[in-house]
């Protein structure tokens, strides 16, 4: 509760806020006192006569009539609530009256150090100004069909949108790609198995067209029969 004290008096300009002991009641009266002549002015100077009181018994009623000419919400707590609400509503007013200086006030934020974050991705860690990164962009963009462009990142980028929507892209045909993927070798040779397959169906059947047929038919007389 001192520490607060002291920033709220530090706060409204107050000649000793460092110094000041709360438990003291003289510095405790004093306070009230200078609260009342230089902040919150709610008594005329004359009427401040009990405040001034200081070392008498006298100060304990004029400061509770002087609590229920404030309203204070605090009237029976404990001294250090009476008192911290005091210079509370001291604040208050003295913002009210200053309102326009204290709006160009700026609070300088505290500097944070930034933590130093150790990612676990490996992409996080590549070069991509390097020859080895743009080689290999080269090599995957041609297979996709990208064309080309002086920043490997945009094909990168553009490698990733073609991949979204067709994870197998076909490269661009060509001679010299024309035949590269095992599935087209494989693809030919079932082609050339079917049509030796085809052959070999077309003998069968000729061979078996010659055992069923009947025997009174001399396909080379062209006739049936004797």
């Amino acid at each position: 509760m001192n520490n607060m004290f002291k920033l709220k008096l530090s706060a409204l300009g107050h000649p000793n806020p460092e110094s000041f002991n709360c438990n003291d009641k003289t510095e405790y009266r004093s306070v009230v006192l200078w609260l009342e002549d230089q902040k919150i002015r709610h008594y005329k100077i004359e009427e401040r006569e009990g405040l001034r009181q200081i070392e008498t018994d006298e100060w304990n009623a004029a400061y509770d009539t002087y609590q229920r000419d404030l309203v204070s919400p605090v009237i029976e707590g404990s001294p250090n609530e009476q008192l911290n609400w005091l210079m509370s509503y001291a604040v208050r007013l003295e913002y009210a009256d200053n309102a326009e200086k204290y709006k160009e006030i700026k609070v300088e934020q505290p500097k944070q150090a930034t933590p130093n974050v150790v990612s676990s991705n490996p992409l996080d860690n590549l070069d991509f100004s390097s020859p080895a990164f743009k080689q290999g962009i080269d090599r995957v963009s041609t297979l996709a069909g990208i064309g080309p462009h002086p920043d490997p990142r945009l094909r990168l980028a553009a490698l990733a949108k073609i991949l979204k929507t067709n994870p197998h892209p076909e490269p661009p045909a060509s001679e010299a790609n024309l035949i590269q993927k095992p599935a087209d070798v494989l693809t030919l040779l079932f082609v050339q198995d079917l049509r030796d397959l085809q052959t070999k169906i077309n003998e069968a059947l000729v061979a078996v067209q010659k055992v069923t047929a009947d025997p009174r038919t001399d396909t080379k007389l062209g006739r049936v029969g004797r």
